[in-house]
């Protein structure tokens, strides 16, 4: 008699507070076993000094804090994932909507959505910027503020390099991790029970998409990423494959870290902060069509490609 995986037959609602759980157990224990590898590297005052962003003028600071983000990437989204599969499935590649035909007309169309979304994407982070909070909740504000400033200045710090090596690590650490493991978390894993447990993908979609928003902290940031996770999480469903929100995701990400390195080797008086932003309402309206004639194209694939169907739909 085979043995069934542990969770296999828990509920959904069951199913996904365990894997936040496993997700929370992953992210300390991988933290505390990098940090911990990472001292004959940085040195024995790297733990001490973990907890504080340093002069982020400093290569040596900057490295610790890239490394420190890569293994935290690796703890939140990756590890769960791959611990989690292997609790409730047999078939992990199916689980995780990976074991299918790679659908590369909707792949290509997923990279084009989110190249032709910037204008309307920044669009939207502008209006979001403008969000105001009651005076009774003005400390609330601040610290949103503060927080939004803080990510903005490790963001600059990350991206801002001449190096080729350094900016193989962006690749690395801000385009490939985050596009394989948050799509995995939240398209392969925390979509599908939200939808069996909702029986409605649209609503699986909503929660998602502002759960991945959410996480990210970044409040005056939300408005585009949610954005962002509803379109992630209708590729997923209208492809069947992980993979065309990961290579979506991959450009969004990868865009940026490239843009920041041209800028700052090659073009040194270019503003890579405003690439993809357009004041023209022109340029936005055209931003707005032909993401929805591509998003249009990928839900008319769905209904024509019966074999690209996601095995949980």
């Amino acid at each position: 008699m085979l043995i069934q995986p542990v969770f296999s037959q828990h509920s959904p609602w069951l199913k996904i507070i365990l894997f936040i759980l496993l997700v929370l157990v992953s992210l300390l224990f991988v933290t505390l076993l990098g940090m911990l590898v990472a001292i004959p590297f940085f040195g024995a005052g790297f733990l001490e000094s973990s907890g504080t962003f340093g002069d982020l003028s400093d290569p040596n600071v900057i490295a610790r804090l890239k490394y420190l983000q890569i293994i935290s990437q690796i703890g939140l989204f990756i590890v769960p994932v791959i611990v989690f599969s292997f609790m409730v499935t047999k078939e992990k590649a199916e689980y995780l909507s990976m074991k299918v035909r790679i659908p590369w007309p909707s792949m290509f169309a997923g990279a084009a959505v989110m190249l032709l979304a910037l204008p309307f994407i920044n669009w939207l982070g502008e209006l979001n910027l403008q969000m105001k909070l009651p005076e009774s909740m003005s400390g609330i504000e601040q610290w949103m503020m503060q927080s939004e400033k803080d990510a903005a200045t490790m963001t600059k710090a990350f991206l801002v390099t001449s190096s080729p090596w350094s900016f193989i690590v962006n690749i690395f650490m801000i385009a490939i991790l985050p596009a394989i493991g948050e799509e995995l978390v939240f398209r392969g894993v925390l979509l599908r029970h939200f939808r069996e447990w909702t029986k409605n993908i649209h609503v699986a979609i909503f929660i998602t998409a502002f759960l991945f928003s959410a996480v990210h902290m970044q409040f005056y940031g939300f408005l585009p990423r949610f954005l962002m996770g509803m379109l992630f999480g209708y590729m997923v469903y209208w492809s069947g494959s992980i993979w065309v929100p990961v290579l979506a995701h991959f450009v969004n990400n990868g865009a940026a870290a490239v843009v920041a390195f041209l800028s700052t080797s090659y073009f040194p008086d270019a503003d890579f902060n405003t690439f993809g932003s357009s004041d023209s309402p022109w340029i936005i309206a055209a931003s707005v069509l032909f993401t929805t004639l591509i998003v249009v194209f990928l839900w008319m694939r769905r209904r024509k490609d019966e074999g690209n169907q996601m095995r949980f739909v």
